[in-house]
């Protein structure tokens, strides 16, 4: 008998089919081989993690009970979303961190430049010296002083007002440079004075001093007390 065509194709197919086959079993030979040669070295590592694992569950089984084990388990598996919406807001809170950890640097070295300058020209020295300043006050007034003082404040600030006048301002200065002038050594005979008296500056400041001892005389009007007063 003679082969046809359709046989021998049949033949090519038959043979290339039983290729594909033993190129299978051949791969999976060796993956089995891979697989136990990786469970021949994977095995003492994993016996020693289990056996760690049992020593450490071992030491907490006093204190730590399997039960509480799971139900720590099951508590964090139904709080993974807040316990990754917590894990998002502090890395928000880590990267702001960072952020303002890197501006306040220029911003602290600004900072102490300007406290050492302000030191330099004594407010601290100023702040300092205040301090003792509100002590005497506070400790030299008792509380009747300070319920006065709080009644006449409004005629304390209004006499303070008017001594800052520019005209009262300048009879001061004026005072104060007089009594700082040398007097002369023999004082000054009565004809001396009288003729003094009749020079325009001197009549002008007689007139000023008798209008303010006629001021100083006059009858003040009597305050009535105020109510709660002790």
């Amino acid at each position: 008998m003679r082969s046809t065509a359709s046989d021998v194709d049949k033949l090519d197919r038959l043979s290339e089919q039983v290729e594909a086959i033993a190129e299978e079993l051949r791969a999976q030979r060796a993956a089995r081989e891979r697989w136990a040669e990786l469970s021949h070295d994977l095995t003492p590592v994993l016996s020693a993690a289990m056996q760690k694992v049992s020593d450490e569950l071992g030491e907490i089984d006093a204190e730590v009970s399997l039960a509480e084990l799971g139900r720590l388990a099951r508590h964090a598996a139904a709080s993974a979303a807040r316990l990754d919406a917590l894990l998002v807001q502090l890395e928000s809170l880590a990267q702001l961190g960072e952020e303002l950890t890197r501006l306040a640097g220029p911003a602290m070295s600004a900072l102490t430049e300007r406290l050492a300058i302000l030191d330099q020209k004594g407010y601290f020295s100023f702040a300092r010296q205040g301090g003792v300043i509100a002590d005497n006050v506070v400790t030299s007034f008792s509380e009747d002083d300070v319920r006065a003082l709080g009644d006449n404040i409004v005629l304390i600030l209004q006499t303070v007002k008017e001594m800052t006048q520019p005209e009262v301002m300048t009879m001061l200065r004026r005072t104060v440079t007089a009594q700082q002038a040398d007097l002369p050594v023999t004082p000054p005979s009565t004809i001396g004075l009288l003729r003094q008296m009749r020079e325009p500056e001197v009549r002008r400041g007689m007139a000023r001093t008798l209008s303010m001892l006629r001021t100083l005389g006059e009858e003040q009007p009597s305050v009535a007390p105020k109510k709660g007063l002790s």
